[in-house]
């Protein structure tokens, strides 16, 4: 279960990590509007199930082991360092998880279609203004990533391993 756990992590994170530091920003100002918008619907459409895999994955194998844990009490049960790590480490994946679906299923598609229109020279002025909020919100999942990190080391410190 830890592998599983790990590999979608590293899956995980090293995907936001290229995507949200790199891979989009910079194609958007190198690719022009056509070869964007076939770089991004195919982006896209091969990152996005691979990163909800990854989070169910992290999502089962993290319960698993959570309950597996000495240190685990019972749900809400918050006695100790590990378990106030835990609970604020499932905060910022709850709402990590919020973001990713915010992004796949508001944002993406807008920018699909977005970058369909400037392609077809109809929407650049919108396209413009909105670009800014997909590397917004990337880079905020991103962090959360990191956040949920973090955590993840403070609660092991905290179990004495």
């Amino acid at each position: 279960m830890y592998f599983f756990h790990l590999t979608a992590t590293v899956v995980w994170v090293g995907g936001l990590t290229i995507a949200a530091l790199f891979l989009i920003p910079i194609s958007r100002r190198v690719l022009d509007p056509n070869t964007y918008t076939v770089f991004l619907d195919r982006f896209w459409q091969r990152f996005n199930p691979l990163a909800w895999l990854c989070l169910s994955i992290l999502l089962g194998s993290g319960l698993f082991q959570m309950s597996a844990s000495p240190q685990y009490a019972g749900f809400l049960v918050i006695q100790n360092p590990w378990s106030i790590a835990i609970f604020f480490k499932h905060i910022a994946f709850g709402v990590m998880t919020a973001v990713s679906a915010w992004l796949t299923w508001g944002i993406f598609p807008r920018l699909r279609r977005l970058a369909w229109q400037r392609a077809q020279g109809q929407a650049t002025q919108q396209a413009e203004t909105f670009y800014p909020s997909e590397i917004f919100w990337m880079r905020v999942n991103w962090v959360l990533s990191l956040i949920v990190l973090g955590l993840t080391a403070v609660a092991r410190v905290a179990a004495g391993g």
